[in-house]
């Protein structure tokens, strides 16, 4: 009786496995007849276990052994969860297999049981092997996807297009070192400014802890733009005509997903805050984030996790009878085993960065002309929202630092579970280096002074000119925003 009772628990998580195969999100009463159905199926295979084989004492202990590795289903619906790796019904159908192969051995073993203590030692050794086999598969599952795939000929049209209507700017004579360094906010990051260069977006964490959109006016009053809605709002991205502010939420995770975020767009227009809530924009599970608007404003690209790999995929807003709907996504960047995020897009729409690494440490960036197709390699750690652009699309602006600590260690072909994992915490990095250049050169590295020793950058925005930068920085005590103004001849 004792091994059926086993058996049971073991099986069980079977039928948590299988209730994240299911296209929607089960209720409670649900998943606990999921649970019992797989317990009882657990108990059966076991009971048919211990009447294939002899009759030996010791045979009801080895098919509670056999029956142990139905645990390993655990780590499985941590990445079913997390939806790393393949579909869930692929982890049901490998947990299945393993324990009915583990029930099998055991009907035939012939060796001493283990007691007890062997029994739960036995237990120990199958989550963690189950463990490593789970993240070794989902691994190799990110490696079976293609390469990045080239632009297609519409967007390569628009870049063109683009190019041709953006206006040139005379050329800031600037050299690349700090001549005035101003401290505008004791606290936030990932700034962006707005394209005429006046207002300042950035995130910041409130007296609640939760992080929010938070808008610097010309007037140097702070509004916070999300306080009134639920969840964490990061990463807020405004458009190109200032109509609008795209930003990244995890008010939608839940139990089956709990690393979910999704793309929201908020009303710029308001004295004290938006006059309307904000709208999804994205419904897809898995993490849907780091939106940045694209070039015409006509649409936008965002990093998406949600086929057990993540891409940076652009989709188009279409609009009607009130509501807002997205285009088919068109796959500009595919992370594979990797995580991979945009960083930045040129308002001339001739260069598109991404980051690809693992979200503890800086990233390594590649640079996409959608016009011609090439790729380039970016050399130095960037972090997420460390590339900005002037208004024409001529000059570039990085931010990197130097990763510390053993997370940095941490190869990025672990970047896709990293990234989902959310409790995963900050990159943690020492100094901050600036570049600032012509895009089709070599940008030449800004003499901060005492600003590259105060902290490790999170996000960088160029001013329009571009004759200086917002940066954001952050130290083991505090964030802050400081404007930094280059030496421009007047």
């Amino acid at each position: 009786m004792i091994f059926r009772i086993w058996a049971f628990a073991a099986a069980a998580p079977l039928g948590w496995l299988a209730a994240f195969g299911f296209p929607h999100e089960l209720g409670a009463l649900a998943v606990s007849a999921l649970v019992v159905a797989a317990g009882t199926l657990g108990a059966a295979l076991a009971s048919a276990a211990a009447r294939l084989g002899d009759h030996a004492p010791d045979r009801a202990a080895h098919v509670a052994s056999g029956a142990t590795v139905g645990l390993a289903a655990l780590p499985a619906c941590g990445a079913a969860a997390l939806r790393f790796g393949p579909p869930a019904w692929v982890w049901l159908a490998l947990a299945l297999a393993a324990l009915a192969l583990g029930l099998w051995r055991a009907s035939r073993a012939t060796a001493p049981a283990p007691g007890p203590r062997g029994q739960l030692a036995r237990a120990l050794v199958v989550l963690v092997l189950a463990t490593a086999l789970v993240v070794a598969l989902a691994v190799a599952y990110g490696f079976l996807a293609p390469l990045s795939p080239e632009p297609d000929a519409g967007l390569r049209a628009a870049a063109f297009d683009l190019d041709s209507r953006v206006p040139l700017r005379t050329p800031a004579r600037c050299e690349p070192r700090a001549a005035r360094v101003t401290t505008l906010l004791d606290r936030g990051a990932a700034p962006r400014l707005a394209p005429d260069g006046a207002t300042l977006w950035f995130e910041a964490r409130e007296a609640d802890g939760r992080f929010q959109v938070q808008r610097l006016g010309a007037d140097g009053r702070v509004v916070c733009w999300t306080c009134a809605e639920a969840g964490n709002n990061r990463r807020p991205a405004p458009h190109p005509n200032v109509a609008s502010v795209l930003f990244d939420t995890d008010r939608f995770a839940s139990w089956r997903s709990p690393a979910e975020t999704e793309v929201m767009v908020a009303d710029t227009r308001g004295a004290d805050g938006p006059r309307h809530v904000s709208r999804r924009l994205t419904y897809s599970p898995g993490p849907d984030d780091h939106a940045l608007y694209d070039p015409s404003g006509t649409g936008f690209v965002f990093a998406h996790g949600g086929d057990g790999r993540f891409e940076v995929q652009r989709v188009s807003v279409l609009g009607g009878h009130g509501g807002l709907m997205l285009s088919p996504p068109l796959t500009l960047f595919r992370g594979r085993s990797a995580w991979v995020v945009p960083l930045g897009w040129s308002p001339d729409g001739r260069t598109l960065v991404a980051g690809f690494g693992q979200p503890l440490a800086p990233l390594t960036g590649v640079r996409l002309d959608p016009a011609s197709g090439e790729r380039t390699r970016i050399e130095g750690g960037l972090v997420a929202d460390a590339v900005s652009f002037s208004a024409d699309g001529r000059t570039l602006a990085l931010a990197t630092t130097t990763g510390e600590g053993a997370a940095r260690l941490v190869p990025g072909a672990l970047g896709n579970a990293l990234a989902r994992w959310p409790l995963r915490g900050e990159p943690r990095a020492r100094g901050t280096h600036v570049a600032v250049g012509a895009v089709d050169g070599t940008p030449a590295d800004v003499e901060l002074g005492d600003v590259t020793r105060w902290g490790a950058p999170t996000g960088i925005a160029l001013l329009p000119d571009p004759t200086g930068f917002v940066l954001g920085q952050r130290n083991a005590s505090a964030d802050r925003l400081v404007r930094i103004d280059l030496d421009c001849a007047r």
